[in-house]
């Protein structure tokens, strides 16, 4: 088996790497780790910030970019290479016929991929972290509904009335729905798509054919480096404007594709499609991001209710009152819209892939 092989069994393995993902995602989910992969990037990030902020805003901005691109190249890299080392192994694994991988050689390269992948991702967690408030409402436990919401968000979860508390998890369900997964999908699938076109066009060699996943990584890096250092306060402002620049960047074609799904997954639950689609039009821009107020804006309207962030924004019309099981209904929104875009976006790209095959 050589990696020529590896193109021949491309699409199989790219639809069993995404098949196992959510599979482990939904029976085993994120153990709770300090050698988590995202934690270990989280924690990469803040040692390389102690190390470069100097306090001099030229230097501290140019830094920002070098911290950036050393944190994707020490996760990016390993895992490029790791994909290509685990091909390279299984040739040990079929001596008899090196070019005729068995299936068990297939699901089990696939398996592994399968796991790095879904490191890269949150589906499971995010009803794992946000249920539990819906419940501690319901029980009238608010000060646990504040605490649990803490985990989750920065704001001062302590000042929160219910309604802001209801407001603050729907609105971190909603901008997570692209953040936790879709962008991350988005960026697997891009890079298999990207690598199989260098493949073919311009550069004859087979490791173009494991872009993947790195993509992915390197979103993850971006998305997690935006969440530690990508803050316009005075420690952050300078070495963490790259990250946050990037990471606006990075999400603007997945969240724009995932407020369209959002609303289908809304007519198909039957909300107010017509009012989310509305909210989306008029209050996209009243966050400072430019793109978590579509999603957010988009979850409030198919829910007509208001969703506020003290002194920062309001989004939608508050035509009714906020209630806990807003919390649960916001995510099973959030499961769909996740369900129909990752499907939707591998029949795409499967299809693409397999014309460019064929040329």
């Amino acid at each position: 088996m050589d990696f020529a092989v590896y193109l021949d069994n491309f699409l199989l393995i790219m639809i069993l790497t995404v098949s196992f993902s959510f599979l482990i995602d939904l029976f085993i989910g994120d153990p709770k780790s300090k050698y988590h992969p995202v934690m270990l990037i989280g924690k990469t990030i803040e040692w390389f910030k102690q190390k470069f902020r100097t306090g001099k805003s030229k230097l501290d901005k140019l830094l920002g970019v070098v911290l950036l691109m050393l944190v994707i190249m020490i996760f990016c890299i390993p895992v490029f290479f790791l994909q290509i080392l685990i091909w390279w192994f299984w040739n040990f694994w079929n001596p008899d016929d090196w070019y005729t991988p068995s299936f068990i050689t297939i699901i089990s390269i696939s398996l592994i991929m399968g796991f790095l992948l879904k490191w890269s991702f949150a589906v499971k967690s995010m009803g794992k972290s946000t249920i539990p408030i819906s419940k501690a409402l319901l029980e009238g436990d608010i000060q646990k509904a504040r605490t649990d919401l803490s985990l989750i968000v920065r704001r001062d979860t302590d000042i929160l009335s219910e309604d802001h508390i209801i407001s603050a998890t729907v609105e971190c369900i909603a901008e997570s729905s692209t953040d936790a997964i879709t962008s991350v999908i988005w960026f697997y699938f891009m890079g298999n798509l990207i690598g199989v076109i260098i493949f073919i066009f311009f550069h004859n060699n087979y490791f173009w054919l494991f872009l993947g996943l790195p993509l992915a990584y390197s979103y993850r890096v971006i998305n997690t480096a935006d969440s530690v250092v990508g803050y316009k306060d005075p420690e952050h402002i300078n070495i963490g404007w790259f990250s946050a620049r990037m990471d606006d960047f990075a999400n603007f074609i997945p969240t724009r594709l995932t407020v369209l799904f959002m609303l289908i997954a809304g007519k198909i639950m039957k909300k107010d499609v017509k009012n989310g689609w509305n909210t989306l039009k008029s209050d996209r821009g009243n966050t400072e991001s430019v793109n978590a107020g579509w999603t957010m804006g988009t979850m409030a309207g198919l829910l007509n209710i208001q969703l506020e962030k003290i002194g920062k924004y309001k989004l939608g019309i508050p035509t009714r009152a906020l209630e806990p099981k807003d919390i649960v209904i916001s995510y099973r929104i959030f499961l769909l819209t996740v369900f129909l875009y990752v499907i939707t976006l591998l029949i795409i790209t499967f299809l693409i892939i397999s014309l460019l095959l064929l040329l």
